[in-house]
Parts: structure tokens; C-alpha cells; sequence
């Protein structure tokens, strides 16, 4: 699965949960007797996968935590030698609908974007960016975060937009988007507000920060061998794992990342800018 040997007998950490489904993959694959922990932030990916998975007893452990602490955590849950960590980057359909959580800009709901109560440590929503970062700083987070070549375009519109009334919901801040940047828009083809809500969610959730951490934590609780697998969905993570795996002591196992074939991405749409990298601790 993934290049990561699963084998029976193994132990195997998912540092991020999300709908279950590679946790499940693993649970199996290491049958009759392999152990999977997994961790995630949002409490409602592990409730539900509390029943999903009910079935594998005490063969699985899940834990409320933030990847970054994976290493922590496989050390309490006496996992702190295992064959293979998994690292998908990628937000599950669950998280999407849910208005709750803000993450998407076609649904109205709260400005957060925090993917659960332990996603970053300061309390920190897209609604405090939105509304009282200077402009600045706007411009700053979504160019280098979203890449948007009209961040400052959308950095003064915001801050203009604000000064009239506070930007709380999903829908108000789609309405700034559809001011700031041109009616032909990457000529249809994305949504105005895709980077902008891309680059306010990594810098809630401290994403890349995290992953930075989630990779060495990774690389303390392997044993010798033992592999990490990383999918990522923007040129910003893939390159911060294209850099880490380039270091000692990790063995890179693909020479270049690995993509969804036309019929994964005709099953599955948002899956066609994953990328996996996977390497091996020497």
C-alpha cells in the first residue's frame, strides 16, 4: 500500500486520519496481527472512525492530536518503533461539507478553517486574518501561501470591505474575492476564492510548519528501514518533502513523485494534483 510494505505483524502510523480509508487499508493488509495508530484533530473523523473500525479491537488505536505530534504520541501509545507512517495532506470530503469548520467557498459558514480544537495553539481563525492583519501581511499570506498572483488585488479589498463591516462568514469573503480579481478568472476553470482559502487554511493550521515537525517526528519513531509515505496536494508541501527526503538519514524510493493514472482521477477529481513521495530510513 503506497510502497510502504505492509506486512502482517507490523506497526503502522496514520498521522492523519481524515475518512479512515488508509487506516482501514492498513488494518487489513497487516492482518492478522498488525497495529495501526492513528491520529487526526478533528474529533468527528474519529468518531466516526471509531465505528467504522470497531471491527480491528485493540488492534488499532486512535488519538486526538495534531500530526506534528506524531512522535509523542507513538511514544505514549508504545509505537515507537514502527514499519511505516503515512502522511496524506489532503482534507477529506467530511471536512469539506461541513460548514462548521469554514473550509469551503461554497458553502456559508463560520470564517475558522481550524480543523479541530488542537490545529494550531493560539486560538487563531481566518476570521482574526481577514479582519485585523494589516494589508501587508494579507498580500504576504496569499501570495506565498496561495500563490495568487492577484494577492494584492484581493489584499486591498479586503481591507477595504472590512472598514464597512466585518468579514464573518465563508460567503462574505467569496463576495470580496468575486470584487478583487477579473470576471474571466483563470477563464473559468477555478474558483475565485480557491487560493485565498487554500492559503488562510495553511496558516491557521500552521501547515507547513507541521509537516516539517510530523516529518521528524516520523523519522524518530521508524526503525531502521522502516518507511514514510507523504501525499501531498501543492507545490509548497511537495517541496518541503522533496527537501527533507534529500538529507541523510533518509533513502528516497522514488525518483520522482508519484501521480494519480487518469482512472484514479476520473474516480476521484480532487485527487488529481496529489502527489506521493516515499523514502526510507537508513
Amino acid at each position: 500500500m503506497l510502497g510502504l510494505d505492509v506486512h502482517a505483524g507490523g506497526t503502522y502510523v496514520d498521522g492523519t486520519l481524515g475518512g479512515a480509508t488508509h487506516s482501514l487499508e492498513l488494518l487489513r493488509r497487516s492482518s492478522p496481527d498488525g497495529r495501526v495508530l492513528s491520529l487526526d484533530v478533528d474529533r468527528q473523523a474519529l468518531e466516526r472512525a471509531r465505528l467504522t473500525l470497531a471491527e480491528f479491537g485493540s488492534r488499532w488505536k486512535s488519538v486526538e492530536a495534531n500530526f506534528r505530534d506524531v512522535a509523542r504520541v507513538a511514544r505514549e501509545e508504545e509505537m515507537a518503533s514502527c514499519d511505516g507512517v503515512l502522511l496524506d495532506l489532503g482534507l477529506s470530503s467530511d471536512q469539506l461539507v461541513d460548514p462548521s469548520k469554514g473550509l469551503s467557498f461554497l458553502e456559508n459558514g463560520p470564517l475558522d478553517m481550524r480543523l479541530g480544537p488542537h490545529a494550531n495553539k493560539d486560538g487563531l481563525t481566518a476570521a482574526d486574518i481577514v479582519n485585523s492583519w494589516s494589508q501587508e501581511d494579507l498580500e504576504r499570506v496569499i501570495r506565498t501561501f496561495g500563490e495568487e498572483r492577484y494577492a494584492r488585488r484581493i489584499a486591498d479589498t479586503i481591507v477595504k470591505a472590512r472598514k464597512a463591516a466585518r468579514i464573518i462568514g465563508t460567503l462574505d469573503l467569496v463576495a470580496v474575492m468575486r470584487q478583487a480579481v477579473p470576471s474571466n478568472y483563470e477563464r473559468g476553470r477555478l474558483h475565485p476564492a480557491t487560493r485565498t482559502f487554500q492559503a488562510l487554511r495553511m496558516v491557521v493550521n500552521d501547515e507547513i510548519q507541521a509537516l516539517q515537525d510530523a516529518m521528524a517526528g516520523a523519522l524518530e519513531i521508524l526503525r531502521p528501514g522502516g518507511r514514510l509515505a507523504v501525499i501531498s496536494f501543492h507545490s509548497l508541501e511537495d517541496r518541503v518533502v522533496k527537501q527533507a527526503f534529500r538529507a541523510a538519514p533518509w533513502t528516497p524510493l522514488t525518483k520522482k513523485p508519484q501521480v494519480p493514472s487518469a482512472q484514479e482521477i476520473a474516480f476521484n477529481p480532487r485527487a488529481r494534483s496529489a502527489k506521493l513521495r516515499l523514502a526510507s530510513k537508513t
